[in-house]
């Protein structure tokens, strides 16, 4: 009897709307993004990775987001603690130019940049404090970073990272 209730009250949990409004925009490559309100009109976006990948984000290198041509932001992961052990060393070098090829991970094995350990790409980007999970990344949508209706008024969405196997992947939404 308790296990039949039990399951009768969590499939109706499931099935209840939590309230929010969501809408959801699917990549080439089976990526997921969503752009989430609450009714209280908090708004943000969430990118899960395709389960055709069987790795995770890399937690050491950098998550990039691109509305259309504009420069880069960087998802940066914000809920650390201190007692976290420290990320590795960033490794893969992202080229952001005004040519055709836009912006470019570099995949051949080359020497970084001079200096580039010292200062780090991390501060060469916008950056948006995120919540970075093994196969999902979220952040708040907000007039001061990136608002519900400018990711609305784009017409492509990138995403560029890396997974914990060394392998590099974009997800490109269509926004229209």
């Amino acid at each position: 009897m308790w296990r039949t209730t039990s399951v009768f009250i969590v499939s109706l949990m499931i099935t209840l709307p939590l309230g929010a409004e969501e809408l959801l925009y699917l990549s080439e490559t089976g990526d997921r993004f969503t752009i989430s309100q609450s009714k209280e009109g908090k708004s943000w976006g969430t990118l899960i990775i395709s389960d055709n990948h069987t790795a995770s984000f890399a937690h050491n290198e950098l998550i990039l987001m691109q509305l259309d041509d504009q420069p880069p932001i960087s998802l940066e992961h914000g809920n650390l603690s201190c007692g976290s052990p420290a990320k590795a060393e960033q490794t893969v070098f992202y080229d952001f130019s005004d040519t055709d090829n836009g912006l470019l991970a570099k995949t051949e094995k080359q020497p970084l940049p001079k200096g580039f350990q010292q200062v780090r790409q991390r501060n060469v980007f916008t950056a948006i404090t995120a919540d970075r999970r093994a196969e999902t990344v979220d952040f708040v949508l907000s007039d001061e970073t990136i608002s519900k209706q400018q990711l609305e008024s784009i017409k492509t969405l990138s995403f560029r990272f890396v997974t914990d196997d060394g392998q590099r992947h974009q997800a490109q939404f269509s926004m229209q």
